[in-house]
């Protein structure tokens, strides 16, 4: 019955964790795909919106107005005004008549006055982007997403718009490239709540203003976060992923009902709840068979090869970052270094160590500092990808990583995918000349650095280290042969 009960617990333990980790693959999946959409968007409405500022300067020019048409559209409009998914751009006087447009030497004779943007930027003497809700183009008669700026005579009084369309189609495309249909319902958010475009398309939406709910005014907490809340659009409740689209007032947001999160959780569940529970009847046939004793027995035995494995995970395993210990730094180094002097591999070894970090801990405290140290680890891990690299915490905030048959260059570049990993998570650091949280790093290889035992390697890579911070900071400096005052003593 012991084991029955062992059983049980060991499977209900299993599943909860298999249920959170559903959880958490949801989130990550879902906060992976929020940053490359997002990152996408911003990065093309920008290289848009330099479209329309050379537009803007170059209708600044005198001799602009008496250039011939073709030389004018070839001096205004660079190739992104007539990329593939953007529409017309377009240039209205202060009374709203089109006068130039990127697609036509000759456009039509409209006038957009009464259109929002136009009376947005009558209203409004700033130079700012605006950006308008969906809308139906005149001239294509498709959906477009307008974004416009003022322009301005020389008094600063206003004297027309200059416009460039994006077709929403464009963003319907773009989600469905990435898989979003398989990681909820990913939706981009205009001005006032409005809804842009959602994955799953739903035209019934478009357009649709979302500004009054609850979920939709959490966004505004935070730049970028998570949380659990009533579906904008639809009924129950949904888990939401949400960034702001660079400086834009654009949100993206990928919604995952519960349903969706667990569905495989719920089949593995069955599946496995059948096996524990023919186990757990076979379990008590053969407890009934070989006796009390030998139960006992091997469960005792169990419990031994489990301690050993969690007292062995302990030894070696740093508890505040989850890499590896100083302890398992010194076993795995001594074990790299005798193999590449014996195979004359290649060895490399970083070593990197917060910047400022104690005047971050004195401003910020100490749990800010740990969760600093947290992302430092996690930003180490995402930048190795050799299984056989060990990335380790052997003191305070000084880190290493030992990168097992690994050239000086190769080992350089994953030193910098490190010190850039920290760096763009741009955690605010006042204590620091740079503004954020950066670390600097230090890098040796043998056989390039002469190194006679794994102490003068490690030697060889904390002078490279110092080095790093004596020249600045956020840095990578290497361990040079002519610098080096060892020899490496092969057999």
């Amino acid at each position: 019955m012991l084991a029955v009960i062992g059983l049980c617990a060991v499977s209900a333990f299993m599943l909860w964790q298999m249920r959170l980790d559903a959880a958490r693959r949801s989130e990550v999946t879902s906060r992976s795909l929020v940053q490359v959409l997002g990152r996408d968007i911003a990065r093309n409405i920008e290289l848009y919106d330099l479209s329309l500022r050379a537009v803007v300067d170059g209708l600044k020019l005198p001799e602009l107005a008496q250039a011939d048409p073709e030389l004018r559209q070839m001096i205004l409009f660079d190739r992104a005004a007539t990329a593939e998914n953007f529409g017309h751009t377009l240039v209205f006087d202060r009374t709203g008549k089109l006068i130039i447009s990127s697609k036509s030497l000759a456009p039509e004779p409209l006038n957009y006055a009464d259109r929002e943007y136009f009376q947005y930027h009558v209203a409004h003497p700033g130079n700012e982007l605006h950006i308008s809700q969906p809308l139906v183009s005149r001239l294509t008669g498709k959906r477009v997403l307008i974004i416009s700026r003022r322009l301005s005579d020389p008094d600063g009084s206003f004297a027309g718009v200059v416009l460039g369309s994006i077709y929403l189609d464009y963003f319907r495309q773009l989600f469905a490239a990435v898989g979003a249909d398989h990681a909820g319902t990913v939706t981009l958010y205009g001005p006032g709540g409005t809804i842009i475009m959602r994955e799953p398309y739903d035209e019934a939406t478009i357009g649709r203003s979302v500004s009054a709910t609850d979920s939709y005014r959490r966004f505004f907490d935070a730049p970028e976060g998570r949380f659990t809340g009533p579906a904008m659009v639809g009924e129950g409740s949904r888990d939401f992923v949400f960034t702001k689209v660079g400086d834009l007032p654009l949100h993206l947001s990928i919604a995952v009902a519960p349903a969706e999160i667990y569905a495989d959780w719920w089949h593995r569940a069955l599946v496995l709840g059948a096996v524990v529970l023919s186990l757990c009847a076979t379990t008590i046939v053969l407890t009934w068979l070989f006796g009390r004793e030998l139960h006992q027995r091997r469960v005792a035995e169990q419990a031994a090869l489990d301690l050993n494995v969690q007292l062995e995970k302990l030894a070696t395993t740093d508890a505040l970052t989850g890499l590896a210990n100083r302890r398992r730094f010194d076993d795995a180094l001594e074990r790299e270094w005798r193999r590449a002097v014996r195979n004359q591999l290649p060895l490399s070894l970083l070593v990197l160590d917060a910047d400022y970090f104690k005047g971050y801990n004195d401003r910020y405290g100490h749990q800010r500092g740990d969760e600093a140290l947290r992302l430092i680890a996690r930003s180490i891990e995402a930048s190795i990808v050799n299984a056989s690299d060990t990335a380790c915490r052997i003191g305070g905030e000084e880190f290493a990583v030992i990168l097992p048959e690994t050239d000086a260059a190769g080992a350089e570049i994953v030193a910098h995918r490190i010190r850039e990993a920290v760096a763009g998570w741009k955690i605010p650091h006042a204590s620091s000349p740079l503004g954020v949280l950066t670390v600097s790093l230090g890098l040796a290889q043998i056989p390039d650095v002469r190194a006679a035992d794994p102490a003068a390697f490690v030697e060889a890579a904390d002078q490279a280290l110092y080095a790093a911070k004596a020249n600045g900071r956020n840095q990578v400096q290497v361990r040079r042969r002519d610098k080096a005052g060892l020899r490496l003593a092969a057999g």
